[in-house]
Order: C-alpha cells, then structure tokens, then sequence
C-alpha cells in the first residue's frame, strides 16, 4: 500500500477515536488479536453471534416482490436465530468537542518515511437535512482556492482537499494536507491551513452572485446526474439502510434545499463555525524528516513500535511546538474523552 494510504487510515483512526464514543481503535482490534485465538474461540464467539441478530436486506434490478420476499425468508430460516432482545444503535454517539483548539499528534507507524497528513476539523453539530447540504455548497466552494492556495502556490504537498463531513450524524467540515517532513513540520501546515480559512473567507465575501448561482447550478446538476449502472444506485440505497435512515429521496430533497440558498447565507454559515464557539480538532500524522524536530530517540521508538509497517503496541502522541502554543494538546486520548458530553443519536433525514 502507499505510505499516503497509511498515514490516511491512522489519521482517521485517530480523529474517530476521538469523536466516536466507545470506539475500538486499530492499535486495540490489533492488541486483542494478538494476545492469542484458537478455533475453539472462533466457534464460540460464531455460535454466539448467530444466536441473536436482526436481519435486513435490499433487493434490486429484475425481481418482484414476492421473489424479493421469499429470498429474504430464505436466508432468514438458512441463519436460524433468535431476534435481537432490545434494539441495538447501527451508529456511534459523536463527542461534543469544547468551544476550543484542540490538537493531537501523532507520530507516523512507518519508521523513517518522510510523509505525514494534517487534518484540521471544525464540528458543527446534529443538523437538518439543508443545513447538510449548506456545508457540502460551503465545501464546493473551497475545493478551487484550497488547491490553489495551499498546493499551487504554497507547494505544501501533492494531496490537499476539503472534506464535508458526516460523522454518525455529526455535521462539520475539514482540510486535509499530505506533506513530507522533509519540507515542512505539520505545525508550519497546520498554521497555513488555519491562514487559508482566513483568506478563504474574505475570498466568499467578494463573491459575485453569478459565481455564487454558478455553484449552485453545478452541484444541482451533480445530483440530478442519471447513475451510470444499477450498482451506483444500490450502494446509495444500501446506504440508507445500513443507517437505518431509509431516504431514498434524500438527493430530491438536498436539490431542492440547494434552490433556497443565498449568498448571504453561506457566508454567515461558514462564519459561524470559525466564530469564538468554533470547534476544532487537528489531527497529525508526523512523518520523519529534519523539520520534526521532536522526532522520537530509537529507544522511544523500539519501546513504541516494532517493524516499519507498525507491528504496535502503543501510538506515539508528540507534543506541539511553540508554533501552536495557544491550542490544547491531546497526549491521552481516552483521558480527553471521558470529560466530553456526547450528541444525542441524530439521523440527517429532514
């Protein structure tokens, strides 16, 4: 796998670990597997699944229902169990993040390679359906200058996109930078993607109206753009279901939430989440390269890791530099999580 494709699953790891509450991390799935399995455990743990679940299906393409309904039911009766004896949520409950900076660090799980990321995450909270379709408008808009700005002009790296992102409900949106230790410290990134926003703001408030309906024409046409096979709609309806949203409307609605927008709206959206109540996580991954300079001793590092690939029995957390003095660090992440509220379950379907 690419080193980019690494650093990309642990930083997400991280930064889920943190927003999802009671989440196993990779390092603890890995732990436990590690501390030994038998077959005899793995019938065990087999016989126990299977004696309790809920079962649900998507049938679609050239059945009817009576032949829909008889394949469910054969499946069911193939598994024989018992149904679920309470209802069990399909989604995690999401941390409320402080009215503040925080940021974790980690360092990279392949020894010696020179990438990191650096995702920077403002929370918005359990919102509607158009405030949803608000942030993804926001976040077209930010895909041009984010590119421009902080790859083709400031060369922090080849991979740079914004995000809108739907964490179990969750609404709030991010940049994400892949850069080589070798040019820049992730704290030096992490302050250009804060002066991005900055610029990036001033940028929407000289927006013409044109540009702004330009935007609007082309996500609506995103959306009303016919699936090129059958597989594309299931996935999006099977999606529902996994959720247990069941909107298979959803882009009908979110096109005509798009023909409401203005201008004025957007802006406001957008400066209310960079607002003194903003809500942010950074998450690093740090590569290894002459601008970290708290690259771990190898004694920290043979303590912590074992072989390039991260054969791991514990992450790494780095501390800030002087660069990022006034954000609150994350050094234990379970320790920051158990102070936090957590969001009610929210499903995004009106």
């Amino acid at each position: 796998r690419r080193s980019s494709d690494l650093h990309d699953k642990l930083g997400k790891d991280v930064r889920l670990q943190i927003l999802e509450h009671a989440r196993w991390s990779i390092i603890e799935k890995y732990n436990a597997l590690m501390k030994g399995l038998n077959l005899e455990s793995l019938f065990t743990f087999v016989k126990e699944f299977k004696s309790h679940m809920f079962a649900e299906g998507l049938v679609q393409g050239n059945f009817t229902s009576k032949q829909s309904a008889e394949l469910f039911s054969y499946v069911v009766e193939q598994l024989q169990f018992q149904p679920l004896e309470k209802e069990v949520p399909v989604q995690f409950q999401v941390a409320e993040l402080p009215s503040a900076r925080h940021i974790c660090k980690v360092k990279s799980l392949n020894k010696g390679d020179a990438n990191s990321e650096v995702t920077v995450y403002y929370q918005s909270g359990p919102k509607s359906l158009k405030e949803y379709t608000l942030m993804e408008l926001l976040v077209m808009h930010m895909e041009e200058p984010c590119f421009d700005n902080l790859r083709t002009k400031q060369t922090l790296g080849y991979h740079v996109y914004p995000t809108c992102r739907n964490t179990s409900g969750i609404t709030g949106f991010s940049v994400t930078v892949e850069t080589q230790a070798t040019k820049y410290s992730t704290d030096v990134v992490d302050k250009k993607i804060e002066e991005f926003f900055a610029f990036f703001e001033e940028k929407l408030e000289s927006m013409t109206e044109e540009a702004f309906k330009t935007q609007i024409t082309a996500l609506i046409k995103l959306k009303e753009c016919e699936d090129t096979h059958l597989g594309e709609e299931v996935d999006r309806n099977w999606s529902e279901v996994l959720t247990q949203q069941y909107l298979f409307d959803r882009l009908v609605h979110e096109i005509e939430a798009l023909k409401t927008f203005s201008k004025a709206e957007m802006i406001n959206w957008f400066k209310a989440h960079r607002g003194p109540d903003s809500r942010i996580l950074s998450v690093h991954v740090v590569g290894y390269g002459q601008h970290e300079l708290d690259t771990p001793s190898n004694d920290d590092l043979t303590e912590a890791q074992d072989s390039s690939y991260g054969e791991v029995t514990k992450l790494l957390f780095l501390p800030a530099s002087p660069l990022l003095a006034e954000t609150m660090q994350i050094q234990n992440i379970r320790d920051f999580t158990s102070t936090l509220k957590v969001f009610p379950y929210h499903k995004i379907v009106k």
